[in-house]
């Protein structure tokens, strides 16, 4: 087995780095597989599923699990997922299914029960041929309102299914004939409620929730008068269901909004890949500029013309969609290829082509006809909806998409049910704002969450023997005397807030939810359970399954949990939703169940603290937006009662509370910086108490600090000491850990003071504090933004000695004649606080491998870092504020670290200083991408020099702009020798043989590019339809190996650029990272799912798979003495895997 054998990492949410982890990976025969969930188990009847079956569906897709067993409950529902994903049987099969149960006979249903609307004619055809396969019989009876001319009729034949678009209903019918209409399916849901359809489609849904409903089983015949006489048919609640690849919400007058605001309680089922490109598409840009600087082109269209021709004819005979965004577009662009470049195999489709032309279209682009194999259709937008065929294996964008959901749509047309799947965009300066948009909808929420914005996920245990923290999607806890840690999973988002039972045997956590209309649940840990598995084992743990640990799992509130604690007495758990939930709830913690619940204010409340006495099991305090509120449970009657303080005129935003030891007072630390003591005596905690409280004495606010602290008091600590002194210690947002030195906790608790609270002393931590907890008495950590974690103590000294304990001018006593207090405080552990992007072991020919192998660099956002691999230590950092670190890399003799950056600039450092050598200007236009060296003897025979530094190298860098450079690096200046021009998109890898004369590049345009280094010249070149991420050497050269955003693993013949080998699928999504160890053997890659994988070269196969990282993994190497593997990933965690002896057992 392969193990992780440490990890160092950068907090989750500003906590410093961790090491000491040991997690085993996992040989692909001992992965678990989720058992299959077949369509019956979501309530679908078992002669439907069997239909299914013969079609080859057994299994629902994501949506079609989430969306159909609450259609069928009878809920609104919005079946939200990306193009492709299976929305249509999503919705389509729970209404055959009601249909299917609630049979009526034909003289008694004349008018249909069930209505879909959609947005063109040929989307109405497409339905009605899915409806056939599904249920024939059904079928024959749905109508199709295709055509204005058609319309309801009223005889003897049964409708109970319509499908339409809205004009062609509206024209078909009359109110009155939505009399029996209980389900309403609104398909493209997006552009139904938005611009040219959104007045008819939303008359359609108000007149069918306003019209009576006509109970079924009735005579018809006595409702033949218009308006139903005087009889009172009451409706029930209409079922509306949503269906839309794209629900934008940008106000009032969003699609979003109206469902909202009309459908308050629709359920929301969303996939993860929503508003997401699909995960088998493989994008590729074309820049216009390039492609006419390059060939000189005068005309911009005839340039764009002639690019899209090149792409075409470089295809692999795909059917391919080109997307243009106008009539007239298309039509110049068909008789370009049609006339100019001979293309008989091409099409138009767009509105003003007849509708058969369209229809017999439409069956060629879905055929498996050699013929119509290399189909290439030039389109509009009107082919960007609901075309639904796995045939079309290519998506051109001729004209770039005018918006992000446009760009979606189209985007969809290939790569559905689970193929794979080109798009190709011909970009332009004109489509920057879109671009932008794009790059922004469609980015990592992982990535957002890891900017440490959430507050107390650090936690210290009070026995002082584990760390708690979260890591993206896990839990991580760490015993601290033994350096391991253990996974907790479960979650499907970003974990935002961590609490610990009094007695240290649950632990909760809650998450956000990738949108707004989703759950976010709520997972309980049996700690206790889980530190007994970590201290059993030598190595730490993992389990191979997700819900090891799990006790509960709270589901109940929507978009984001906020805050929760644990009640006094562990009975309880109290937990507040975020800004779109804002429900206070309270759960039994002996069931799971919820007990109550209830809105937590007029405003979003942010904080929640539990009493901490045991008889006041039943109380708490939220804080939140200009409010602070006592509450009690009232357990019998199943209800939260509560007060809300008395703060006068002050009006303050809560972001952290804390609740002293004897439950007589509240410290609210607030966004302004300045720290409210709120007295708690009311009448909610009197022993006593009366239901509902009187509310004569409330809550009330005492006094405040005297200083404010910058950017907010983000965290807080209440702490009485074993004299009976109480502190209260507060982390601000600019770094300042303070003490504020209150007295007696008696004297502190009774009121009396009304003297603003002086600070003690104050020390500055690297990074914005997010979070302080206590441990063993006395003893705190402490976690920043920057990824820094600090143990500190408090400390009491005389005033006749030096007073202060430091020199740093923020440390300073409070008064002379008493003690005062001081801080003692270590920095215990750090790291990258952001992306980490490349990781490198110095390669040095005059150290052992094993010496080679004890230290490793890595790069980041403003700065490089030099680790101890065995210490898991920082050696040295290099900061360039303001500026992001690409790539690294060392000179072969370790003489040098030399980095690209973010400004275009390559940097020279001294690793035993971190001192600047040298500075590259305007090394590449944009950003510099990848590194690479040569070594000084391979250069000039004379370069006998023992330092890089005094000797004569070569430096190869690629860049954003596509151009691979090589450089001379003498001691004195830098000078290009050459610049390379083939590559029209960024140069992802550079990698050089090892005589140094020849190297190739890999670039996201799909291209690999060997170069001769002696005349500056192609001599091979690779293409395929991928974004090469990374290009390797094997040892002896006689092949390269590269990875993308295909999925696969490629071979390649060094000697003359064909390919002789794919590992299809290779991982579940984009390849990132690969590198192999020297002997050829193994290499190892990771990628955007997270996972490292180990492969066997001659055999292709899977040797081991490692599960550690939240978010891709961005670089992987293999140490020198192949003991080791480092991986990096974008949430900033470093992980160091133990391979043990799996390369001797590994046959060669």
């Amino acid at each position: 087995m392969l193990a992780m054998r440490r990890r160092l990492r950068g907090t989750s949410v500003a906590h410093a780095a961790r090491s000491g982890f040991i997690l085993s990976l996992q040989h692909p025969k001992a992965l678990i597989i989720p058992d299959a969930r077949f369509f019956q188990s979501l309530g679908l009847s078992g002669a439907l599923s069997d239909r299914l079956t013969q079609f080859g569906l057994t299994t629902p897709t994501s949506v079609q699990y989430k969306a159909i067993p609450r259609i069928l409950s009878g809920e609104d529902v919005v079946v939200a997922a990306e193009t492709g994903g299976g929305k249509t049987l999503a919705f389509l099969l729970p209404v055959v299914e009601q249909l299917r149960r609630n049979p009526l006979p034909p003289s008694e249903m004349r008018l249909p029960t069930a209505l879909v609307l959609t947005t063109s004619q040929e989307l109405v055809r497409q339905l009605a041929a899915v409806l056939h396969q599904v249920d024939p019989e059904l079928a024959q009876l749905a109508v199709s309102l295709s055509s204005s001319r058609q319309t309801l009729g009223h005889g003897s034949r049964a409708c109970p299914l319509v499908l339409a678009t809205p004009s062609a209903l509206l024209r078909a019918t009359k109110p009155r004939d939505f009399a029996f209409t209980q389900t309403v399916v609104v398909d493209e849901a997006d552009m139904l409620l938005s611009g040219g359809f959104e007045k008819e489609t939303k008359q359609i849904l108000a007149t069918i929730r306003n019209q009576p409903l006509l109970l079924p089983g009735l005579n018809s015949d006595e409702h033949k008068d218009s308006d139903f006489g005087d009889k009172d048919f009451s409706r029930d609640q209409t079922q509306t269901i949503f269906s839309a690849a794209t629900i934008p919400d940008y106000g009032k007058r969003s699609v979003r909004h109206y469902i909202d605001y009309k459908f308050p309680s629709a359920a929301f089922a969303i996939t993860e890949g929503f508003h997401r490109t699909l995960p088998k598409l493989t994008l590729l840009a074309h820049n216009l500029q390039e492609f006419i600087a390059s060939d000189d082109f005068m005309d911009e269209q005839h340039a764009r013309c002639e690019l899209l021709y090149q792409i075409l004819t470089s295809g692999s005979g795909k059917k391919t969609l080109v997307f243009t965004n106008s009539i007239a577009s298309a039509d110049a662009l068909f008789d370009f290829l049609e006339k100019e470049k001979s293309m008989a195999n091409c099409a138009l489709f767009h509105k003003e082509v007849a509708r058969p032309e369209r229809q017999k279209l439409l069956k060629r682009l879905d055929s498996d006809d050699d013929a119509d194999k290399d189909l290439v259709v030039i389109c509009t937008d009107i082919a960007a909806r609901g075309l639904d065929t796995t045939k079309v294996g290519h998506v051109v964008q001729f004209e770039f998409a005018s918006d992000v959901v446009s760009y979606l749509h189209r985007i969809g047309r290939t790569g559905r049910a689970g193929t794979a799947g080109t798009v190709s965009s011909i970009e332009s300066s004109e489509n920057s704002l879109v671009l932008d948009k794009i790059r922004e909808a469609g980015a990592s929420t992982l990535q957002n969450a890891f900017s440490r914005t959430f507050p107390d996920t650090l936690i210290y245990t009070t026995d002082g023997k584990y760390l708690i923290y979260s890591l993206g999607l896990a839990v991580v806890v760490k015993d601290i005397k033994r350096n391991t840690q253990c996974f907790l999973r479960g979650h499907t988002d970003v974990i935002t807030c961590l609490a610990i039972s009094n007695d240290g045997s649950k632990l909760a956590s809650g998450q956000q939810s990738k949108s707004r209309g989703n759950k976010a649940p709520i997972i309980v840990w049996d700690l206790a359970e889980a530190t007994k598995r970590l201290s059993g084992s030598p190595n730490g743990g993992d389990s191979d399954r997700d819900d090891s640990f799990v006790a509960f799992r709270l589901v109940l509130h929507m978009g984001k949990v906020q805050a929760l604690t644990f009640s006094a007495r562990d009975s309880f758990l109290f937990t507040v939703g975020g800004q779109d939930d804002n429900a206070l709830v309270c759960w039994n913690m002996e069931n799971g169940e919820p007990i109550c619940g209830t809105p937590s204010g007029d405003d979003s409340t942010l904080i929640v603290a539990a009493f901490n006495r045991a008889a006041n099991d039943e109380l708490l305090v939220t804080g939140g937006n200009y409010s602070i509120t006592v509450w009690r449970v009232e357990l019998k009657q199943r209800k939260f009662h509560a007060l809300r303080a008395n703060l006068g005129n002050l009006k303050r935003i809560v972001t952290c509370i804390g609740v002293s030891p004897d439950d007589k007072v509240a410290y609210c630390g607030t966004k302004t910086g300045d720290l409210l003591e709120i007295l708690l005596d009311c009448d909610l905690t009197k022993p006593n108490c009366i239901f509902p409280p009187v509310g004569t004495l409330k809550p009330r606010y005492s006094r405040t600090t005297k200083e404010r602290f910058s950017q907010g008091i983000v965290t807080l600590v209440v702490h009485d000491n074993e004299e009976n002194r109480r502190f209260v210690l507060l982390g601000a947002g600019d770094g300042n850990l303070a003490v504020l030195k209150l007295g007696p906790a008696n004297a502190a608790s009774d009121g009396s003071k009304t003297k603003p609270i002086a600070t003690a002393c104050m020390e500055k931590l690297m990074g914005g504090i997010t979070a302080l907890s206590e441990g063993k008495h006395g003893d705190f950590y402490a976690g920043t933004n920057h990824s820094n974690m600090y143990q500190f103590q408090l400390e009491e000294v005389s005033s006749s000695g030096s007073g202060s304990h430091s020199n740093n001018a923020a440390n300073r006593p409070v008064s002379a004649g008493v003690n005062s207090i001081k801080l003692r405080v270590a920095l215990r552990s750090t790291c990258h606080y952001s992306c980490i992007n490349d990781v490198v072991f110095p390669s040095s020919s005059t150290r052992s491998p094993a010496d080679n192998s004890h230290l490793f660099l890595t790069c980041a956002k403003t700065d490089i870092r030099i680790w101890n691999a065995r210490r898991c230590q920082e050696i040295l950092r290099v900061q360039v504020p303001n500026l992001v670190c690409n790539c690294v890399e060392l000179t072969r003799d370790g003489g040098l670290v030399v980095s690209g950056w973010d400004d275009g600039k390559v940097r020279a450092f001294y690793p035993e200083s971190g001192k600047l050598k040298f500075v590259i200007q305007d090394a590449h236009n944009e950003s510099v991408t990848a590194i690479a060296m040569c070594t000084p003897s391979s250069f000039s025979s004379s370069a006998s020099s023992s330092s890089s530094s005094a000797a004569e190298w070569r430096l190869l860098t690629g860049g954003k702009d596509g151009r691979v450079r090589v450089w001379r690096i003498t001691p004195s200046r830098q000078t290009m020798e050459a610049s390379l021009k083939e590559h029209r998109g960024p140069v992802n890898a550079i990698q050089v043989t090892q005589d140094c004369t020849a190297c190739v590049s890999a670039s996201s345009d799909g291209s690999c590019i060997v170069w001769n280094l002696e005349t500056f010249v192609r001599t091979q070149a690779m293409f395929a339809s991928t974004v090469f991420r990374r290009v390797l050497y094997h040892p002896d050269e006689s092949q390269l190996l590269t990875c993308g955003s295909d999925r696969r693993i490629t071979y390649y013949d060094a000697y003359d650029g064909e390919a002789i080998r794919f590992l299809e699928e290779a991982a579940d999504h984009e390849m990132l990272a690969m590198d192999i160890e020297h002997s050829g053997t193994l290499f190892a890659t990771g990628g955007r799912d997270g996972m490292l994988r180990l492969w066997h070269y001659d055999n292709g196969e899977t040797v081991a798979i490692g599960r550690g990282h939240s978010e891709a993994i961005n670089a992987v190497k293999i140490s020198p003495d192949r003991k080791e593997i480092v991986t990096v990933g974008s949430e900033g965690a470093i992980m160091i895997w133990e391979m043990g002896d799996l390369l001797e057992q590994t046959p060669a």
